[in-house]
Order: structure tokens, then sequence, then C-alpha cells
């Protein structure tokens, strides 16, 4: 049975937060970046299982996700799929390559970019 999509919508509000409050305490710790890196991935990911969820799917992996993003039935324009697989590949880089950003970068084009681009199409 699939969470409720204002479920997913609260969870995705969270998530840029505590990427703003590690960027701001921390932003000179690099892990602390790199964990606000995968939190602004994951609150596109729910902002997504929201809209998806409203469309009447709800993809249980990461990988059925993506087919469902990309799927034009869904009505996720391209640009918002660009910027999600942008962010995922970002936080795939934090967590698996031990990839470094700079906080300001993080702030001004992930967040306030690429993240930008998914939570107005949810209209969050």
């Amino acid at each position: 049975m699939s969470s409720p999509p204002n479920r997913h919508l609260e969870q995705a509000r969270r998530n840029p937060a505590h990427a703003e409050q590690l960027l701001a305490e921390h932003g000179d710790d690099p892990t602390a970046v790199q964990w606000a890196v995968t939190a602004a991935f994951y609150c596109a990911v729910h902002c997504l299982q929201a809209h998806l969820i409203r469309q009447g799917y709800d993809p249980q992996t990461h990988m059925k996700r993506g087919e469902a993003i990309a799927d034009p039935n869904t009505g996720v324009p391209p640009a918002v799929q660009i910027a999600y697989e942008l962010l995922k590949q970002r936080s795939e880089k934090a967590r698996y390559r031990l990839a470094e950003f700079d906080g300001e970068i993080v702030r001004r084009r992930i967040l306030g970019y690429y993240l930008q681009a998914v939570t107005s199409f949810v209209e969050m």
C-alpha cells in the first residue's frame, strides 16, 4: 500500500531545511556538505514520488521511479527529469565516489537551481 502523497511532501519539505542547516553550521566539513547534497536528492525523490502517486503510479525502487519519471504518461517535464537525474548523480558521487563539493555551489546550483526545478513542479 502506498503512502499518501502529502506524507511524501511533508518529508520533502524537511530535507532542504536539513541541507541548509548542514551548510550553515558545517559548511567547511566535506562530509556535512556531501549529506546536504544527498538531502537535496531525497527531497526530489519524495516530491516526485508524491506526483507519481497522484498519477496512479507507486514505484518502490530508484530504478522503477526513474522509469516512471521518464514515462511521458506521468507528466514530468523534461527539464524536471534532467534536474532529478543531476541531483541523483551528484548524490551518488557524494555517497559512493567520495566527491567533495563547495558549500556555496551546493546552495546555489543544487538547492537553488536543480532542486528548485523539482519543487516548483510539484508546487512545494
